[in-house]
């Protein structure tokens, strides 16, 4: 017979293990949401001139088998290295490359897997005290505006979140050589895919020397990291010989914009489709239009997602005053694995990024899947040693995060729907209106992946 203290025990346990499995079906929910936004009307993807060049590249290799050594041209006058197009090469050879639909549609089949991919990464590496805001910062990946726009298309920074994935898994395994060897492999990897991913990798370096030194095998980074440089070879004598940049790719002035940071706290909170849709933003305001009438529901929802992230800073202030502590200072993070990585991606990448003087665009963080939405998960979830009530409003307002981001991300899907895309916006016009123009190589498209 259960004593008392049992019986006082019993309601809690059964209320943890309610909890439990509402916060895995709601994960579970998120995911599949995440999953249909990501392949909702394919030909509804966004068809420019990047889109276009490495559709008919992709096309062309597929078709001859040859393998480039140089990608797509940038802003700064000079070819980004071939892997960047290789990766597309795969996949059409996967899904098909006579259409842009086919390779649009495996590179967000690529981004479901990336989620899928984190949650076993956060049940499987990550130590359970610490697993929370990882799956947090899964649900916020799946529903999250920008991270939809940017995982649809075909582009190289869309295809970057599982490698980033598969560089943290090593990461995560630094101590051993395996795990250094796969972080230094994929570290390159991701630059030759996008430029920002060199910046990535050597952000992370930077903070291994800084702070872990003594834990890392070198000797297994070293070795990962020179494999990776060979099938760069080719681009490495390209740019030693050929290419002339031009001298304004990095100007002194981006120095004191911050905007890595800035779009490092607007981004996971659901900001960002401004940079999308342009003049038609304000447009997108309106929406849904209901018997002809502008319902404003979107204007409710950005200025909903706003007031939550006031409230869940100063949620997060108040308990950092109460305790005395500083985590929203410049620290390593050692007292824990998950925000040491955090850490590595938050400073190490922001300052070497921002210290190269490059216009910081919002693609540029999309090499740091998840760790701008874990960073969000850990700040909500502040008081983390704490008892379970403190923690309560913390997930009430990530809940409500990812609930307001679901319904932006599908308005926003439906908004490029009926309009065909926006064309006052960067989006432009969508693929389905306009099939039959003609796919031309440009000669420096208007979005370099480096410069601007």
């Amino acid at each position: 017979m259960p004593t008392s203290k049992h019986m006082a025990e019993c309601p809690q346990s059964n209320s943890n293990m309610v909890a439990r499995r509402f916060g895995l079906t709601g994960l579970a929910a998120a995911i599949v949401l995440g999953a249909v936004l990501r392949v909702l009307w394919v030909h509804d993807i966004e068809f420019k001139a990047d889109e276009a060049w490495t559709f008919q590249q992709t096309r062309e290799a597929v078709h001859s088998g040859f393998l480039t050594e140089l990608g797509m041209p940038c802003s700064a006058g000079f070819r980004n290295p071939g892997m960047s197009i290789w990766v597309f090469r795969l996949l059409g050879k996967i899904a098909g490359a006579d259409d842009p639909t086919q390779l649009a549609r495996a590179v967000q089949i690529l981004n479901i897997a990336a989620i899928v991919l984190l949650v076993i990464f956060a049940w499987g590496c990550v130590d359970v005290e610490e697993r929370e805001p990882w799956l947090w910062a899964t649900a916020l990946a799946s529903v999250n505006p920008m991270a939809i726009v940017l995982q649809r298309k075909i582009w190289p920074p869309s295809v970057l979140p599982i490698f980033s994935l598969a560089m943290l898994a090593g990461w995560w395994r630094r101590e051993r050589w395996w795990g250094a060897f796969a972080w230094g492999l994929l570290g390159v990897f991701l630059g030759q895919i996008h430029m920002a991913g060199f910046f990535f990798a050597a952000g992370f370096v930077a903070w291994a020397i800084l702070f872990d030194r003594r834990q890392v095998a070198w000797g297994g980074w070293w070795f990962g990291g020179s494999v990776g440089t060979l099938p760069m070879v080719g681009w490495l004598g390209y740019m030693l010989t050929g290419p002339r940049g031009s001298p304004s790719i990095g100007r002194w002035v981006h120095l004191m914009e911050f905007k890595f940071w800035i779009r490092w706290v607007k981004d996971p909170l659901g900001f960002g489709l401004d940079y999308v849709l342009g003049d038609q933003f304000e447009d997108f305001l309106r929406y849904p239009i209901i018997d002809g009438r502008p319902s404003h529901f979107v204007w409710f929802l950005q200025t909903l997602l706003a007031l939550l992230g006031v409230s869940l800073f100063l949620h997060a202030g108040w308990h950092r005053w109460q305790e005395r502590a500083c985590r929203f200072c410049l620290d390593s993070g050692r007292e824990s694995p998950s925000r040491f990585t955090q850490n590595a991606a938050l400073w190490g990448f922001g300052f070497l990024l921002t210290a190269s003087g490059f216009y910081i665009q919002r693609h540029y963080l999309v090499v740091t899947f998840p760790l701008e939405f874990l960073w969000l998960a850990h700040v909500a979830l502040a008081p983390s040693g704490k008892p379970a009530r403190n923690l309560r409003l913390g997930r009430a307002l990530l809940l409500a995060l990812c609930f307001g981001q679901l319904l932006v991300s599908a308005q926003f899907l439906g908004y490029i729907h009926v309009n065909q895309g926006a064309k006052n916006g960067d989006y432009g016009i969508c693929y389905g209106a306009t099939e039959h123009v003609s796919v031309q190589r440009p000669a420096a498209p208007a979005r370099g992946t480096t410069g601007e």
